[in-house]
C-alpha cells in the first residue's frame, strides 16, 4: 500500500511536470532525449551485470553488503572504461543514430547508467527488509528532481533536459542515504564457508544482461528507425507519446510489481502457491489500468494539445492509437519477474530475442512496403500487444508447472 501511494505521488509529479516541460522543450529537444536515455539504458544492463536486481533473494544484510559493493566496484571499473569509448568515438555514434547534435553529450551516459543502476540496487535492497514506503519516497525524490532540475537547466537547451535522466536517480540514492551508508560502511562478519552472493547469483545475473540487450535493442531499434525514417521532429511527438502513456504502467503498476514480486519471492522461498497471488494482481491491473487506457484512446487528441500545448497535438492522435499496446504493458510488465523468480533464467533471453526478432520484422515490414508512419505505428502497436500478451501468458504456464513440481494442491480460481 505504501509502495503504490508513493508512486501514485510520484506519477502526480511526472503529470504536473510534463505540462511545463512540453512549453519549454521543443519536440526536436525529447527526440534527442530519447536517443540519450536509449543508450543509458543499454549501459545500464551491462554496467553492473544486472546484479541489483537480486537484493530480493538475499538472506540477510551481510549477503546484501557484499553484493553491493561488487556492484559499485564493477560500475566503477566498465564505467571508466565506456566514458573513455564515448569520448573518442561518441560524435561518430551519435551521427550514425541521426542525431549528431548530441555528440559531446554521450560521454555522460555511462555515469547516468551507473546511477541508475545504484538507485535500482537501494531500492531493492530497502523493499528486501519491507521497507516499501522508503522505496516508494526514493521514487518521489528522483522524480521531482527530475522536474526541478528540468525546470532550472531550461537556459541550457536540450542539455537541461538531457540532465534530468541523471539527476531522477541521482534523487533516488540521495533519500536511499541511510541504505547507501549501511551497505558501504556495514560491518562484514566473517564466514569463510558462505559463498560470495556474485557467485550464487552469477548464471541469473548472466541471463539477465542477455535479456537486457535483447530487449534494449528490440525497444530502441523502432525508436531510431523512426528517426531515421520519419525525421526527428516525428520521433519528438512519439517520445512524447512514449513518456506519458506509459505513467500509468511505470509508476502505479510498478508499485504493484514490486509488492508482488517481494510477497512472491517469499512465497517461492517458503514454497508456497504463488498462482493466487498472481491472478489477484492482474485482477488489480486490470481494475486500475482498463479506465486509465480507455479515457486515453477516445480523448488522446483533445488532452495532448489543451494540456502539453498546441505543438504536440499529433502527440495526442499517435497516443489514441498506441494506448492499446500500453494497457497491455500495465498489465504485463508488473508480472514480467516471474522467471527470475522461479529461476527459469532460459526464459528472459529468449523472449527478449523474439521481442527483438518482431521489432525488426516491423520495421523490415516498413521498409519493404514503404509504410506511412500511421501504418507503422499500428503494425508496431499488434507487435508490442502481442509480445506482452505472450509473457503474461508464459507467467502463468510457469507458476502452474512450479506448483505441479512441489505437489501443490489447495490451490483454488
Amino acid at each position: 500500500m505504501h509502495q503504490a501511494s508513493g508512486n501514485g505521488a510520484a506519477q502526480a509529479i511526472g503529470l504536473l511536470g510534463i505540462p511545463i516541460l512540453s512549453r519549454i522543450y521543443s519536440p526536436q529537444d525529447f527526440a534527442i532525449q530519447s536517443i540519450f536515455l536509449q543508450v543509458a539504458m543499454f549501459l545500464a544492463g551491462i554496467i553492473t551485470w544486472r546484479y541489483e536486481y537480486f537484493f530480493q533473494l538475499l538472506d540477510d544484510a551481510r549477503q546484501s553488503r557484499l553484493l553491493f559493493r561488487w556492484i559499485v566496484k564493477l560500475g566503477v571499473i566498465c564505467g571508466a572504461f565506456l566514458t573513455l569509448i564515448f569520448y573518442l568515438y561518441g560524435s561518430n555514434l551519435a551521427a550514425s543514430f541521426g542525431a549528431a547534435a548530441l555528440g559531446s553529450y554521450l560521454v555522460f551516459c555511462p555515469l547516468t547508467a551507473l546511477f541508475i543502476s545504484l538507485g535500482l540496487a537501494l531500492q531493492h535492497n530497502v523493499q528486501r527488509s519491507g521497507q516499501f514506503k522508503i522505496s516508494a519516497a526514493s521514487e518521489v525524490s528522483g522524480k521531482l528532481l527530475y522536474v526541478l532540475m528540468g525546470i532550472l537547466m531550461s537556459p541550457t537547451g536540450v542539455v537541461g533536459l538531457i540532465a534530468t535522466i541523471f539527476f531522477s536517480a541521482f534523487g533516488k540514492i540521495v533519500f536511499l542515504w541511510r541504505s547507501l551508508v549501511d551497505l558501504f560502511l556495514g560491518p562484514l562478519a566473517q564466514d569463510k564457508m558462505e559463498a560470495h552472493p556474485r557467485s550464487v547469483h552469477k548464471k541469473g545475473a548472466n541471463a539477465m544482461v542477455f535479456s537486457h540487450l535483447f530487449l534494449t535493442i528490440g525497444t530502441a531499434l523502432p525508436i531510431l528507425f523512426i528517426s531515421y525514417r520519419f525525421g526527428v521532429e516525428t520521433l519528438g511527438q512519439f517520445t512524447m507519446v512514449m513518456s506519458t502513456i506509459f505513467l500509468p504502467s511505470g509508476l502505479i503498476g510498478l508499485a504493484i510489481g514490486q509488492v508482488f514480486y517481494q510477497r512472491a519471492a517469499k512465497y517461492f522461498r517458503d514454497s508456497k502457491d504463488i498462482r493466487q497471488l498472481w491472478l489477484s494482481t492482474v485482477y488489480r491491473l486490470i481494475i486500475f489500468g482498463f479506465p486509465i487506457y480507455a479515457v486515453a484512446v477516445i480523448l488522446s487528441s483533445y488532452i495532448y494539445p489543451m494540456v502539453l500545448g498546441e505543438q504536440w497535438k499529433l502527440a495526442g492522435q499517435y497516443a489514441q492509437i498506441f494506448s492499446v499496446a500500453a494497457f497491455f504493458a500495465f498489465i504485463s510488465t508488473p508480472l514480467d519477474r516471474i522467471a527470475l523468480i522461479l529461476r527459469i533464467n532460459k526464459y528472459l533471453p529468449i523472449m527478449h530475442f523474439f521481442r527483438m526478432l518482431s521489432a525488426v520484422t516491423v520495421i523490415g515490414m516498413a521498409e519493404f512496403f514503404n509504410l506511412n508512419f500511421w501504418n507503422y505505428l499500428i503494425l508496431l502497436t499488434l507487435q508490442m500487444s502481442l509480445i506482452y500478451l505472450l509473457d503474461l501468458i508464459f507467467g502463468w504456464v510457469f507458476l502452474n508447472q512450479y506448483a505441479h513440481k512441489k505437489n501443490i494442491s489447495q490451490f483454488k480460481v
